[in-house]
């Protein structure tokens, strides 16, 4: 009775076991047992690895010199490849139950074993992404990280794992090697260049905006036509991000700033100086030889010539050449003037028939604030004095209308 209900036989190899009955019951009751056990495996292997693998690796991350590991704990790198092992069970187990002689149960193995091999795809695909955003999270410590970003490598890295792991996926799907979807990949080439040609273009010109420090984070640039004129927050594979002065952000393509002028101010911020360039336009009626009335005044105002001029030299001079040379004592003798770059006050032509005096220097305030404000003060005192040295600014005169 017993010998027909259960009966045990070895197989034609050591490592194989054939189990008989005839009872319904102890049939089911196997079968039961057989799946119970598995799923408890599953479920304990589970838990004892991710254990051990954060245990080991918090004890490891705890150490000063393994920022990076600290890093891959944080973004749950190992807590992600913990499933490959109930996976990896789950899909070693699938033979068990194609053995079996209950054909609905039968049937479970094969597919299970697609499902587990899937999911050990996915799990490993997970772990990878969450490698590259550790990778992007410790790397943006490091002191060069605004000079040379890596977002666009990471997101291209992406696109690969994601590329990778598709064609894993469909052959295990279909039970076919990667090598067939590879060689059919090929014809495919110029359907992809068409899908991804914003991708490889901005790839393309994130290597060598990287590579030739032309764009960091942080850096204040131009780009006419785009109403881009700001600060770049975000450097991305496809796009760089500008927030505006009036806080609008510009998405620009990336391969933008490389068929396009640019003009970035990061040179202007190193320096430590910013130019002031401003022309003063006079009535050239006003401007003369200067006379003694006109040094008189100067004197009374200021107690002595502001200019040191030789006497015989003050008869060629105009009013106009002593408030030149008045401008250039004046910046040079300011502190906010950066004294190692050019100060110059010169003639320029204009495009209207005046006389046209250009203030052209350097401050050593790059904040748009402060710049600003010792521009405006400074250009106040060039426009106040006008009127001392005898010279009109010159101002459109419209003729008046005359009633009829």
């Amino acid at each position: 009775m017993f010998d027909k209900a259960l009966r045990i036989e070895g197989g034609p190899d050591w490592h194989h076991l054939n189990v008989y009955t005839d009872s319904p019951l102890v049939a089911f009751l196997l079968v039961a047992a057989l799946l119970l056990a598995i799923l408890l495996a599953s479920a304990i292997c589970f838990y004892v690895t991710r254990l051990i693998i954060l245990a080991v690796v918090g004890h490891l991350a705890r150490q000063p010199q393994r920022k990076w590991l600290r890093a891959a704990r944080s973004h749950k790198v190992f807590d992600r490849l913990a499933p490959l092992v109930p996976a990896l069970i789950l899909y070693a187990s699938a033979p068990l139950l194609s053995g079996l002689t209950f054909a609905s149960v039968a049937a479970l193995g094969h597919p299970l074993a697609i499902l587990a091999a899937c999911y050990m795809v996915y799990t490993l695909l997970r772990a990878a992404l969450a490698l590259l955003d550790s990778v992007g999270e410790r790397y943006s410590h490091f002191p060069s990280a605004s000079e040379r970003p890596i977002k666009s490598f990471l997101q291209t890295a992406t696109i690969a794992l994601y590329v990778i792991a598709l064609i894993a996926g469909i052959s295990v799907l279909l039970e076919r090697s990667p090598a067939y979807f590879l060689t059919g990949l090929s014809a495919m080439t110029a359907l992809l260049i068409i899908i991804f040609r914003d991708s490889l273009l901005g790839f393309v010109a994130s290597i060598q905006l990287t590579v030739y420090d032309m764009v960091r984070v942080g850096d204040w640039i131009e780009v006419p036509g785009f109403v881009a004129d700001g600060t770049v927050i975000d450097i991305a594979l496809n796009t760089i991000k500008v927030q505006n002065f009036d806080n609008s952000i510009v998405m620009l393509p990336s391969y933008v700033l490389l068929t396009n002028s640019v003009k970035n101010w990061r040179g202007m911020i190193e320096s430590g100086g910013r130019r002031v360039r401003h022309a003063i336009h006079f009535d050239a009626e006003t401007v003369r030889i200067s006379d003694d009335a006109l040094l008189v005044q100067l004197r009374n105002q200021f107690g002595r010539l502001p200019i040191e001029v030789m006497p015989d030299d003050i008869q060629h001079r105009t009013n106009l050449g002593l408030y030149r040379l008045y401008l250039e004592a004046y910046f040079r003798a300011h502190q906010a003037v950066r004294h190692d770059m050019p100060i110059v006050i010169r003639h320029v032509q204009s495009t209207q028939p005046v006389i046209a005096l250009e203030i052209f220097l350097y401050i050593n305030e790059t904040r748009w604030e402060l710049y600003e404000s010792l521009q405006s003060d400074m250009l106040d005192h060039a426009y106040g004095l006008v009127a001392l040295f005898g010279l009109r600014c010159w101002q459109e005169r419209r003729p008046s209308s005359q009633p009829q």
